[in-house]
């Protein structure tokens, strides 16, 4: 059995010493990475920028990251209680993405939280999808990695082919959680979230006699679940599936970025992940001389 030493960052987060050993016990699916995996930019640094002033106020966005999901629940039990079919949709994609949203900036652990309340709160948020936050921070810390010889579980899903994705966009989810429960830094925690998926899916199947409402909320999670692994393998940030011959896409949007909560910005993201997302715009103006220096393909959206 192997044995991960985890070593704790100042942000939270954690990386892992026995990274042989990871590669080593790495499944096919997670290895191809060479096309896709994103090399350090050669971009100014925050303090070079002057834009130090991108780091501060974070508790806020934790508010809004939190008030906003609660919302969308409150608006999808409202659906469901009028029979207002047509809003369960949005409210899905609400729920699901703002959860993963919130989850991603708990991972690079920069929203000015104490170490404890990101490790419960990467819980709870995760759980409100029935996602495992932990597994998911094992998966995307390793998808920043820009070692071309590391793995990539949370890339793979850019190099399935169409005929494929229907399939692996439901596999998804647990491939992660599979990883994260052999590989991760707090599988302890991995098992009790992966526990928790399996409790509320099989409650809501015992229930059903007595009220659908809680199989129509894991349904529709499941469908935003794939819907989302969909939009990571094949989305704007992989030129739609194209294959290009540089793995730097960026990404223009005005309004779409709505839809994909700022996730647009994945390019930048990779070279600021300290930035939380809905701020990595204001950098356009400061980056775009360095960034007209590298081989880009541009996608552009409403």
């Amino acid at each position: 059995m192997m044995v991960r030493d985890g070593v704790d960052r100042c942000d939270g987060t954690t990386r892992y010493n026995d990274e042989e050993s990871t590669r080593r016990t790495t499944p096919v699916w997670a290895r191809r990475r060479l096309d896709r995996a994103i090399p350090d930019l050669d971009l100014p640094s925050l303090a070079e920028l002057g834009r130090d002033d991108l780091l501060a106020r974070h508790r806020r966005l934790a508010v809004l990251f939190v008030a906003r999901i609660i919302l969308a629940l409150a608006g999808f039990a409202a659906c469901l209680a009028r029979g207002w079919w047509v809003g369960l949709a949005p409210a899905t994609w609400v729920i699901y993405g703002g959860s993963l949203t919130a989850v991603h900036h708990l991972i690079h652990g920069r929203l000015g939280l104490s170490p404890r309340t990101r490790e419960w709160l990467l819980t709870a948020l995760a759980a409100v999808v029935t996602e495992s936050g932990h597994a998911l921070e094992s998966t995307h810390l390793l998808h920043h990695e820009t070692d071309a010889d590391a793995p990539d579980p949370e890339g793979y899903i850019e190099h399935v082919p169409w005929r494929r994705m229907p399939i692996e966009a439901v596999r998804f989810r647990y491939r992660l959680m599979g990883w994260g429960l052999r590989h991760g830094g707090h599988r302890r925690r991995i098992r009790l979230e992966i526990a928790w998926h399996a409790l509320v899916h099989i409650a809501a199947i015992a229930v059903s006699p007595l009220t659908w409402w809680p199989l129509a909320y894991v349904a529709a999670i499941a469908v935003a679940s794939a819907g989302f692994a969909v939009m990571a393998g094949k989305g704007p940030q992989t030129n739609y599936g194209r294959e290009v011959t540089t793995p730097l896409v960026i990404v223009r949007a005005r309004f779409s970025r709505l839809a994909f909560f700022s996730h647009d910005r994945h390019l930048e993201h990779h070279a600021y992940p300290q930035v939380p997302l809905p701020r990595l715009r204001r950098l356009d103006g400061a980056i775009a001389p360095a960034l007209e220096r590298a081989e880009l393909v541009e996608v552009r959206l409403p």
